[in-house]
């Protein structure tokens, strides 16, 4: 590791004062050249500022910044790049309706007397893809057929190909990644560490930062609290600089299903498209149930189709008795189901509604005066959403704000709170915990608890071994669009989970449930 005696990236004393709010109080940030850095701490505590003012998004208050021992003013984005800053969003700054190709060279197109020479364009996005491993992505896809996986390795490609950074910030990069991509993405971090840029990452996921990261910087209210070298991490100290307590045991379930409820919800032969072959499902009252795989192995689309969202989709699908697949995700709820999907801000939410419209929505019945008088009441959806936000840990004086104001984790809450009003028996999660502080994690595990607790089933699609583990009754595996493994968690390790992913055999893997256990 090399570690120059000045930072890379000196931040001192940084303040940013909005009206009636102190976001960030006097923070100081040392990043060396040559090392990963791991920046910490819930939503709120001051990690989007920071990394705004060092993006150029916004200025200061007060605080100064260097580069390699010079002072610099970083007073635009423009600025930012100019002095070697990159930085990967977790919400992606490509454009939809262009090509991979054109977003990895836009702004940078390659040009030929005077014209962008679209040759040079699609050559400058094979070889960025092929520099980080990632040979399965035409770049002449559109942006919009991308999964948000594919996405965020598109963003990687084009921050490390056209602006070869001094400094990068991946910002919550593995969110979107099952466990084979985020691999793929350590070993470039690792890579741009030997390489001696100075790596900053920041993430919830406290796991991979013990894993990757040389030292962890923790915010907690606008300060940093802690600055922890590889040596003295643990999980357990992370979590108590992270909320200023003790952390209880994140993922471990207070209670599990016998396996005995009723059938709320089940696949026969569901088949979509050339990709998925034969499922057969079952999801039962009081049960969670996880789907897990590596990306692209259909576990995502078998979610889908059980809510309604499919296409070229064989087989049946029942859902409280009423079978038939569901036209469409209108039908699915009418049915009973509810769904959090994987990306909240385009498919979830009502961005410039309010919080408690939001929660609301879905339960309209709930809300009116009379099922003849179909005027809504008011004070009725006050009283209601202010139960359940209380429940799901939103605070009363949000829910007339527009939800975009919250932070991720209030705003994945408010998905879950809408659910709990309508009383779901059935609630499909895709990465419920996408983007998550590790405090609203645990409150997003301990209503989907009570969620199953009360009777529904819930069946969560996730890429974060260690929350199926912690969650599931019964972990569900997909390879190469078919089911090959069941196990039980309770049995199963994380190193026996991924190789069930991977294809592995009865043989290799413990914790494999018997058939009759799971029919």
């Amino acid at each position: 590791m090399n570690s120059p005696t000045s930072p890379l990236l000196r931040m001192r004393s940084i303040t940013k004062r909005f009206p009636g709010t102190v976001a960030l109080d006097g923070v100081d940030l040392d990043v060396d050249g040559g090392t990963i850095h791991g920046l910490l701490g819930e939503n709120g505590a001051g990690k989007s500022t920071l990394l705004k003012i060092l993006a150029g998004d916004y200025r200061a208050t007060e605080g100064s910044i260097e580069i390699a021992g010079e002072p610099v003013e970083i007073d635009s984005p423009r600025a930012a790049r100019e002095h070697g800053i990159g930085i990967v969003y977790q919400e992606l700054s490509l454009l939809p309706n262009l090509t991979v190709a054109q977003n990895i060279s836009l702004g940078f197109e390659p040009s030929r007397l005077g014209r962008i020479a679209s040759g040079r364009v699609s050559e400058l996005a094979e070889r960025a893809l092929d520099a980080i491993g990632v040979a399965t992505v035409d770049p002449e896809r559109q942006v919009a057929e991308l999964s948000l996986a594919e996405r965020q390795l598109v963003e990687i490609a084009r921050v490390l190909t056209i602006q070869r950074p001094r400094v990068i910030v991946f910002d919550e990069p593995t969110t979107a990644l099952n466990h084979h991509d985020v691999l793929r993405l350590f070993t470039i971090m690792s890579r741009l560490r030997d390489d001696g840029v100075g790596v900053i990452f920041v993430s919830h996921r406290y796991r991979e930062v013990l894993e990757i990261c040389d030292v962890s910087t923790v915010l907690r209210n606008g300060r940093v609290v802690g600055r922890v070298e590889r040596g003295e991490a643990s999980l357990g100290r992370l979590v108590e600089l992270t909320l200023g307590q003790k952390g209880e045991t994140v993922f471990a379930r207070r209670w599990r299903a016998d396996g005995g409820g009723e059938v709320v919800a089940s696949a026969r032969g569901l088949s979509i498209g050339s990709r998925i072959h034969g499922i057969d499902l079952e999801l039962r009252r009081g049960e969670i149930v996880s789907l897990c795989g590596l990306l692209g192995m259909g576990q995502t689309e078998v979610a889908r189709a059980l809510i309604g969202d499919g296409r070229d989709i064989d087989g049946s699908i029942t859902i409280r008795g009423v079978a038939g697949v569901p036209r469409s995700p209108r039908s699915a709820v009418r049915l009973g189901a509810g769904l959090i999907p994987e990306d909240r801000q385009a498919e979830g939410l009502f961005p410039d509604m309010s919080v408690r419209a939001n929660i609301s929505i879905s339960s309209l019945r709930r809300i009116v005066l009379s099922p003849l008088v179909r005027i809504i009441s008011w004070a009725r959806e006050r009283r209601l959403v202010g139960e359940v936000g209380e429940r799901t840990g939103i605070a009363a004086r949000a829910l007339p704000r527009p939800v975009r104001t919250l932070s991720g984790g209030n705003q994945q809450k408010s998905l879950l709170a809408r659910w709990l009003l309508r009383r779901c028996d059935l609630l499909i999660c895709i990465e419920p915990t996408r983007g998550v502080d590790v405090g609203a994690k645990v409150e997003i595990y301990r209503r989907l608890e009570d969620l199953a607790c009360g009777g529904a089933a819930v069946l969560i699609v996730s890429t974060d071994l260690p929350e199926v583990l912690g969650l599931s009754d019964r972990i569900v595996v997909l390879y190469r669009g078919t089911v090959t493994a069941e196990l039980d968690p309770r049995v199963a390790s994380e190193q026996e989970l991924l190789l069930a992913m991977q294809g592995g055999v009865e043989g290799e893997i413990s914790g494999l449930l018997e058939p009759e256990a799971v029919s």
